[in-house]
This record gives structure tokens, sequence and C-alpha cells, in this order.
């Protein structure tokens, strides 16, 4: 068993890792700033001496980074907002873990391509299509320029159990699902939608890995095998909250008003040569985010049918 700090641990992913970790045994050291809470660290990543001695005082053997400006929207409009947590943060927590001794896994994004030429392995060239992505990939370069040991998984749209809808780009269709009028709706980006739940065994897998063998290094790709449109993510949502979809219609052209890429599916050759796969279907993890999420379910008047 380790020490683990896992940063952004009140956000969508990080709770996941967070419950994942604690029940393999590992000692979790849990931080987060703007949500923190019971037994989480409040700690400002964009303050690097505050960071610096609070690795040099809790000693975590393996550092899991989450926290991240993920919204390609917010970025655009906020790039120096973006750089604050993808980039600088990264750089502070990637320099504090060389200096003490601790193996940090970067958590990045399938945004890094531009979408032309999937399926992208983890040697393909990155390419981002906006400053998103951008970011995120100036983190990746930071990270592994400070220390070839360190690695980076990349990751694609996420689910999972929330406490409000908005957390998960995924969850957050719903909205759309109630509101009854007629709406046009994404057919056009190709889309790897991947359980939390998931990410967090295949995390908790690396480490231990990592423990044992220290080989792990570089990039990592981890996604659900099965692709669609935010229009199909919305037609599973309404069979599975029994909501009528007749109100939606396909477009076949980009609506987001930042640019993003049409299709980024990952290849994930090299965790499956370390046996690590994706392990939940659509239908089966997003029944079971519902299920986990009923109190943001009640908030917008709905219940998982039975």
């Amino acid at each position: 068993m380790a020490n683990i700090m896992v940063t952004g641990a009140t956000g969508l992913l990080g709770r996941a890792v967070v419950k994942q970790l604690t029940a393999a045994g590992h000692r979790v050291i849990a931080t987060g700033f703007s949500c923190a809470e019971a037994n989480i660290h409040k700690l400002d990543l964009t303050q690097a001496i505050a960071v610096e001695a609070f690795i040099a005082r809790e000693r975590p053997e393996v550092i899991v980074h989450c926290a991240a400006e993920r919204r390609p929207d917010v970025s655009e409009q906020s790039p120096e907002q973006a750089l604050a947590l993808n980039l600088s943060a990264s750089q502070t927590l990637a320099k504090a873990a060389k200096q003490h001794g601790a193996w940090l896994l970067y958590i990045s994004t399938d945004y890094v391509f531009d979408g032309t030429t999937p399926p992208y392995a983890e040697d393909a060239a990155p390419n981002p299509v906006n400053f998103y992505g951008e970011s995120k990939l100036q983190g990746e370069t930071c990270v592994l320029n400070t220390d070839s040991r360190f690695a980076v998984l990349r990751l694609p749209i996420l689910y999972g159990e929330v406490t409000q809808l908005s957390e998960s780009a995924v969850l957050v269709l719903i909205n759309q699902l109630l509101d009854s009028r007629p709406q046009r709706v994404d057919a056009w980006a190709i889309r790897s939608p991947t359980s939390t739940a998931d990410i967090a065994g295949a995390i908790a897998k690396l480490i231990k890995r990592q423990l044992h063998a220290a080989d792990v290094l570089g990039i990592y790709h981890f996604s659900s095998p099965q692709t669609m449109t935010k229009y199909q993510m919305l037609l599973s949502l309404g069979e599975l909250l029994a909501i009528d979809t007749a109100h939606l219609t396909p477009e076949l052209t980009p609506m987001d008003s930042a640019k993003r890429p049409q299709n980024c599916t990952l290849s994930c050759g090299r965790l499956a040569a370390l046996g690590i796969y994706s392990e939940l279907e659509f239908s089966a993890g997003l029944n079971q985010a519902l299920a986990q999420s009923s109190a943001a379910l009640a908030a917008v008047g709905l219940k998982l049918k039975e």
C-alpha cells in the first residue's frame, strides 16, 4: 500500500479515483480547492510555495493529477485561467514530485488531437484545434520534460456519479431532454464516453504496476471502445429515463462555440499490453452512473425508472 495524493479530488474523476484507491487500501491524500470538504485538504495548486510545502510534509509516493480547467469554451475565453491549472500547476507538481521522489500521473485529454485521422495511437502527433487541447498538451510536455519516468493518461469525454448534472458533459445533456422545445443536437462530433469508475479501476491497476515494477512511463490512452455522437447519447439517456426524444433533431455540422475536433477516438495499445482494458459498456455504465446520482436527478425532478 502507498501514500497517494489525488488533486481535483472533489471533481468528477477525482472522486472516483479517491473511492477506488481507498477501497484498495491505500492512504489517499485528497486535495481540492473551490469545493473542499471533510477529508479533503484545501490546496490552491496555483500557489507554488504552498504546493511544495504540502508535498514535503505529506510525502506522497504517487501523485494523480486530476485537477484541470476542462471546459473548452471557458479555456477559449480565459486562456490565462486554463494555463494556470493545466500548465503552471502541473509544472509545480512535477518539480515537487521529482524533488521528493514521488511518481506523477498527469491526466490529459483526447483533445490534444485534431480529429482528422482516428484512431490515435499513443505516439501519434498531437495537433490541438482549441486552446483547451493546447493547454493540456503543454502540461503533458512540461510533466514529461521534468522527469521522463512520469506518465500521462489521455482520456475522452467522461461520465459517472455526479452531485449535479453540470459536472459531466454527458449527464448535463439531460437538461436538453427536459426542454421539450424543438432542438437541433450535434450529430457531427464522434466521442467515446467513458465511465469514471472504469477509469479509476485502470488508474489503480497502473499504480499497482508502478509500485511493483517502476516501469510505467510516458503516454497512455484509456477509452471505452464505443463511439457515439451527442445525439446518440441523448437517445440512450432518453431510453433509460423514459423521456421522449422526438423534439431532438440531429445536426450534421459543428455547433459548439469553441472549435472541437470531429473524431479523436483513442487507440489504447500500451495499456492493453499491460492487460488493462475498458470493462464497462456505455449502457451499463450510464445506468450505474444515474443510479449513483439520484440527488442530482431529483434536483431536476427525475427518478431512474425501475
